[in-house]
């Protein structure tokens, strides 16, 4: 869920109708997840403006409470993390991912990236890393191969900068990281 969207929609009611995208953040999944309530009538379907498909944001608020009422509840948060995004303070956090927690939410990711090889995509990026000859990278956005290298432990995410739906995301090279760079031969050049 795109966490600033559905803030946006929260606090600033003058967005009567959104699109796709904004409508499934408001109502808090993904947009694929979205268009499934849509055809099992669980969200209300669109209205047309212009040949674009919109829904109302009144029309939001039955079936986010019907979404929010359905999914299990999610563990006991400590007091000072607020389990609100739109509660919470807009700077980035400065921890660095991954975390137990992090694990946590991935873990069929982690088993199956412990028990493969290095893909290709994943070498490109730890030759990106020598080519540059800097040990942080960023990026927009974030992809599995970035994942599984920390799954790996041969990178850390230091920092995230929004917008959520295509963040700005440092990645820093680990000790193990760079044992791993230095121990790769050079792409041949054509």
């Amino acid at each position: 869920m795109n966490e600033n969207i559905a803030c946006e929609l929260e606090h600033g009611r003058d967005a009567r109708l959104v699109d796709r995208r904004r409508a499934a953040a408001y109502v808090g999944v993904t947009a694929g997840r979205f268009e499934q309530l849509v055809r099992d009538n669980v969200v209300p379907p669109p209205v047309m403006v212009d040949n674009k498909r919109r829904w109302p944001i009144a029309l939001l608020d039955d079936a986010r409470e019907a979404v929010g009422s359905s999914m299990p509840s999610p563990p006991a948060v400590r007091a000072d993390v607020e389990a609100r995004p739109c509660d919470r303070d807009a700077a980035p956090s400065s921890r660095e991912l991954p975390d137990p927690a992090w694990f946590e939410q991935r873990a069929s990711f982690v088993q199956r990236v412990r028990r493969s090889l290095l893909s290709g995509n994943e070498i490109r990026l730890l030759r990106e890393f020598k080519l540059l000859g800097q040990n942080q990278i960023s990026m927009y956005g974030y992809y599995g191969s970035f994942e599984a290298l920390m799954v790996r432990g041969h990178i850390v995410e230091t920092d995230r900068k929004p917008p959520s739906s295509r963040p700005l995301v440092t990645y820093r090279l680990t000790a193990q990281g760079e044992q791993l760079i230095t121990a790769l031969k050079d792409e041949p050049v054509f």
